[in-house]
């Protein structure tokens, strides 16, 4: 599912229009995005929880010819479901 059924799913549940869906959808990915940029958790009851996870620097080795490498530190999105919605599924 894209962008577009999302949006026209969400018009049609909510019965608003399909601009309104879509600045409605924008809106809750914008606070989503900030929140995480911020470094605090974000939790949708019933859905799950976002929330920013750190791999250190570690090292690796090049599977091709077998040469240890430095993998940088990087930042990740976790996502976790709920109890509710892994239920459902």
């Amino acid at each position: 599912m894209g962008k577009k059924d999302f949006t026209s799913n969400m018009a049609h549940a909510a019965g608003i229009t399909h601009l309104q869906a879509q600045k409605a959808y924008a809106a809750l990915l914008g606070s989503v995005k900030e929140s995480l940029k911020t470094g605090r958790k974000v939790n949708l009851s019933g859905f799950g929880s976002f929330e920013i996870k750190v791999r250190e620097a570690r090292q690796g080795r090049n599977p091709k010819t077998g040469d240890l490498i430095a993998i940088p530190r990087k930042k990740r999105i976790k996502f976790t479901p709920s109890r509710l919605f892994k239920s459902n599924l």
